[in-house]
């Protein structure tokens, strides 16, 4: 994903030009770790990770939206509190900035909202995200790392087989939500490609979609609602029935 959104993910604010290339990396680098805390029985450490990688694959898409919002000549009420936001983190001075009132901020994009209300994903998000805070802040015991010898038969592969779960609907809602809102971002490279080599691209390339980003969406997309992928059939100008 990182290889495909690069220099398609330039943002331009009233103060500054940014690149979100970083935050992917980042996300990268921390699935990356808790794939190792699951190698090592370390559940609790895994669980706050993927808290973390909700957190920024999300900030990136809230960047998207408010990039979305200016270029669309959207202006929802909290445009230009999300351009505070940005710039704040800008310059590493963001503070107390929640995952509900990123959500929030979101769902006011037109186009995004009917989907964020038609598939309850902010309540399923509330569901996972306590989940994860209880690893976050030690609710219980249950919410400890233990050595591999301290689960019964079969409970450690059920922990990893619900962490995997949760990983992959947060990843799924990421790239349906940034389909909606930047479908740009999910094209192949097939056009471009065409363009560098001075040949003039297959009619309609443009809106093919890169294929690992479509497998991944064709694999995972029932676990938001099985009619999922009509709606971005109906909702984006991007194919994917290829």
């Amino acid at each position: 994903m990182g290889f495909l959104f690069s220099e398609r993910d330039f943002i331009a604010t009233s103060k500054a030009i940014l690149i979100l290339q970083p935050i992917l990396t980042s996300v990268e680098l921390t699935m990356g770790s808790i794939i190792s805390c699951c190698e090592n029985g370390c559940i609790a450490d895994a669980n706050s990770l993927l808290r973390k990688y909700r957190d920024d694959i999300f900030f990136y898409l809230y960047v998207l939206v408010y990039d979305s919002n200016l270029k669309l000549e959207q202006t929802p009420s909290g445009n230009k509190e999300m351009e505070e936001t940005i710039s704040s983190w800008m310059n590493n001075e963001l503070k107390g900035f929640q995952i509900g009132k990123l959500l929030k901020s979101i769902a006011t994009s037109d186009d995004l909202k009917s989907a964020i209300v038609k598939y309850n994903l902010k309540q399923s998000f509330d569901e996972i995200g306590k989940q994860l805070n209880n690893y976050v802040h030690s609710n219980g015991y249950i919410y400890y790392n233990k050595t591999v010898n301290g689960y019964k038969s079969g409970e450690l592969a059920i922990e990893i087989s619900k962490l995997v779960r949760h990983a992959k609907y947060i990843t799924i809602v990421f790239l349906f939500l940034l389909a909606l809102c930047a479908p740009h971002m999910i094209m192949s490279t097939d056009y471009i490609d065409y363009l560098d080599f001075n040949k003039t691209p297959l009619e309609g390339s443009q809106y093919w979609v890169a294929p690992f980003i479509l497998q991944f969406i064709e694999e995972n997309i029932t676990l938001i609602d099985e009619n999922c992928m009509e709606y971005l059939k109906n909702n984006t100008v991007m194919q994917f029935d290829m």
